[in-house]
């Protein structure tokens, strides 16, 4: 599907169907439905009877096909994490709310390995199955691992026949210059606000007032602030934020225990979007994601300086990166709430 703030840009695309790139890198903030996006496109580039405007059908083969996942001219590359939730789907894709999960529990791979990329080979190297389109899809393509990226060159550089990439992302920074450089960039933006605002209202059968906090929550990514609709990540989301709202008065093993049992990269992300609203009120600007924490944020501003902020956004930076595979979770908690209070005391 696509998502009605995308569809200027659906439009656009489809008005160059026949002259498209053969590899497309399709980027913008995560939550504003890329996956949908790129899966749309790969369904009407195999579509066997396109509609006037480029789009699927529908209802020819191809299509049937391609909605049961099985078409055999296409490939998704993902990360070999069997869980992982897909844009658009049952939940938000690259913005699906990670679930809490207990301390100590294994995480299964999140890269795209090389033997995946080397699978593709095959697929490239033959005709398509129908005589037409061969699709290749990567996502999210900021996951394949530096040996996956350079096996993937030559064969983005010059694909077999009509053989089509589109790689997605919301970290195109990540990726390698070498292959950005081989692909057509095209950038989804986010939603206008209220635009954003009377979809979530609508989906999730909420008031605009709700819609907007959980926008503003999310950053105003609406796929994002959809989970909120989930009473369970909205309890977890409430936590994370009281725990941080807490600090430096609570003791750090109290508000260490607080998260535990929370996803990493849930309560890093919001411990991040904290930190920017600090900085924000810290020069005189309205908080971005927590305007209802505006008078605490205040508050704590006075007690620190931009400088000392600016350390801290970098310090969490990097434990960002290294979110999914924490040697010891609970040490790497502690640390990060030892770095906000000694932020906030300096």
């Amino acid at each position: 599907m696509i998502y009605p703030w995308l569809e200027p840009a659906w439009t656009r695309l489809l008005a160059q169907r026949d002259r498209l790139h053969h590899a497309l890198l399709i980027h913008g903030p995560a939550g504003i439905g890329k996956s949908a996006f790129a899966a749309e496109l790969a369904r009407s580039l195999l579509c066997e009877s396109p509609l006037p405007d480029g789009a699927a059908c529908g209802s020819c083969s191809a299509c049937g096909w391609f909605a049961q996942g099985n078409h055999p001219d296409f490939r998704l590359l993902a990360p070999a994490a069997a869980d992982e939730a897909r844009e658009g789907e049952a939940g938000p894709g690259d913005e699906a709310p990670r679930k809490a999960t207990g301390k100590g529990s294994a995480r299964p791979p999140r890269d795209i390995r090389i033997d995946q990329v080397r699978a593709l080979e095959r697929f490239t190297g033959i005709g398509g199955h129908r005589g037409a389109a061969k699709v290749v899809l990567i996502e999210p393509a900021d996951a394949m691992n530096t040996a996956a990226a350079n096996a993937l060159l030559k064969t983005l550089e010059e694909p077999s026949g009509q053989t089509r990439f589109v790689l997605v992302t919301d970290r195109p920074d990540v990726l390698p210059a070498t292959v950005r450089s081989r692909c057509r960039a095209l950038g989804l933006p986010l939603p206008a606000p209220e635009v954003a605002a009377a979809w979530l209202a609508a989906d999730a059968g909420v008031d605009l007032a709700q819609a907007r906090a959980w926008l503003a929550a999310a950053g105003g990514a609406p796929l994002r602030a959809r989970r909120f609709a989930d009473p369970a990540q909205a309890a977890i989301h409430r936590l994370v934020v009281e725990t941080l709202a807490g600090i430096p008065e609570t003791g750090i093993a109290q508000a260490a225990d607080a998260l535990a049992d929370i996803e990493p990269a849930t309560w890093v992300g919001t411990l991040q979007s904290w930190v920017v609203d600090l900085q924000r009120v810290c020069v005189g600007a309205e908080p971005r994601y927590f305007p209802e924490q505006a008078r605490r944020l205040g508050s704590l501003a006075r007690r620190t300086d931009l400088a000392a902020l600016d350390r801290l956004a970098v310090r969490l930076d990097r434990v960002a990166r290294a979110v999914d595979h924490p040697l010891n979770p609970r040490l790497v908690i502690e640390d990060a709430l030892l770095d906000v209070r000694a932020a906030l005391t300096a």
